[in-house]
């Protein structure tokens, strides 16, 4: 069937694009391999600067309201902060994932789990022929115009139309304990992090309607093997049995990298598939979502002919997106390189707390948290590159 966009990938970015594509007055279709409702690993937090995105209430599938941490440190107590407002909704993405298709599908998006892209091929017409199918006698073929992949790392458009994969800078590994009798006092209305308990990363415990979601990550290169071992003590620290963990996954982050191509002619990237994470907390839900509300406006313009590619989505992305991500990743390896100072900096600074709520509520961003630092802004570029030879040096390649 012929189609104005194809979306390979239904969780927050694909659904999203979809959605906004869609309701702009184009016919979508939207793919996924896995059969829905599916879940993914990830701590499904959703920030109220991501959940402002929306142009509907995600309360249906919210289990937890945070306003406020127990934050420390690897070696050191913990501290209580309270900011007084909301700051991120708790999810589950099996719900939110399901929650969100269900938004595309009442604009009148068409979506088909259980069904993996086989091929792709670029036709001369600058159309796009998408096989899908789970065996080659059952396959189907359809064709559009616009064709977004939202299929995380190494995702099938990207490969296919020859995108420079994405580096995949961290990995992270989470399990679930049941909570019957409801969410610990200690943790009502709050997420535990724990800062700099590995390099690169940092632990944390999210509570979730009947379980708690307990995880650990860091950079790759240094941190994978000890994954486990740093997630068992991790758990007993909080104070559960890690035999009491269930369902526990490992995954990837997936990391842009500045300059990195995102579109080209009829085809975008979106959330991981274009390593829209925030290096320094590991977070994709807002870059992906972002990043499919970005899409939207350029993939329209191109159907209608007023523009001869997707350029208005990179432009988005140069000014929306990458700013903060740069500012993140500058951040990120000075957190990284002096772990001590960071750590008691960021557990017992009131105005970094402030900055750190109003990061999650949308009131700042990370480039503007930056350039309220005076002198110290312009030189962040420099110490980062600094930090990063002295976290390699001592941890070997990242």
């Amino acid at each position: 069937m012929q189609y104005d966009a194809i979306v390979v990938g239904a969780g927050p970015a694909g659904s999203t694009a979809a959605r906004e594509i869609a309701s702009r007055g184009k016919s979508v279709l939207l793919l996924d391999r896995a059969k829905f409702p599916r879940d993914k690993p990830c701590g499904g937090g959703v920030t109220i600067r991501c959940a402002d995105l929306l142009p509907f209430s995600i309360e249906p599938v919210v289990e937890h309201v945070v306003t406020g941490a127990v934050m420390g440190g690897p070696k050191g107590p913990n501290v209580i902060r309270n900011a007084g407002k909301t700051l991120t909704y708790m999810t589950q993405r099996r719900h939110l994932d399901a929650f969100l298709v269900e938004r595309a599908q009442e604009a009148g998006v068409e979506f088909r789990d259980g069904s993996p892209v086989r091929a792709i091929t670029e036709q001369n017409d600058g159309t796009f022929e998408v096989t899908v199918g789970r065996t080659t006698e059952g396959a189907e073929t359809h064709t559009s115009r616009v064709l977004i992949g939202a299929d995380g790392a190494n995702g099938v458009v990207g490969t296919f139309l020859g995108f420079e994969h994405v580096a995949e800078g961290a990995v992270a590994l989470e399990g679930n304990i049941a909570t019957p009798n409801g969410t610990p006092a200690w943790l009502n209305g709050r997420v535990a992090l724990n800062l700099g308990l590995m390099p690169g990363g940092y632990g944390w415990v999210f509570p979730k309607g009947d379980h708690v979601n307990v995880g650990v990550g860091g950079w790759k290169g240094v941190a994978g093997e000890h994954l486990r071992t740093t997630l068992d003590s991790y758990t007993r620290s909080v104070g559960w049995d890690p035999a009491q963990l269930t369902n526990v996954r490992g995954h990837h982050l997936p990391m842009q990298r500045p300059g990195q191509e995102v579109t080209v002619r009829g085809v975008a990237l979106i959330g991981d598939a274009a390593g829209f994470v925030d290096p320094l907390s590991g977070e994709g839900i807002y870059g992906a979502i972002a990043s499919g509300v970005a899409v939207a406006p350029a993939a329209v313009d191109y159907l209608d002919c007023r523009v001869p590619d997707m350029r208005g989505y990179r432009l988005a992305v140069q000014r929306e997106l990458l700013p903060d991500i740069v500012a993140s990743r500058g951040l990120m390896e000075v957190f990284h390189a002096w772990p001590t100072p960071a750590v008691l900096l960021a557990t017992h600074s009131g105005r970094l707390w402030r900055q750190f709520c109003d990061l999650l509520t949308g009131d700042e961003s990370y480039a503007s948290i930056v350039r309220s630092t005076g002198p110290f802004a312009p030189t962040l570029g420099p110490l980062a590159s600094v930090a990063r030879r002295l976290t390699v040096a001592r941890y070997g390649a990242r």
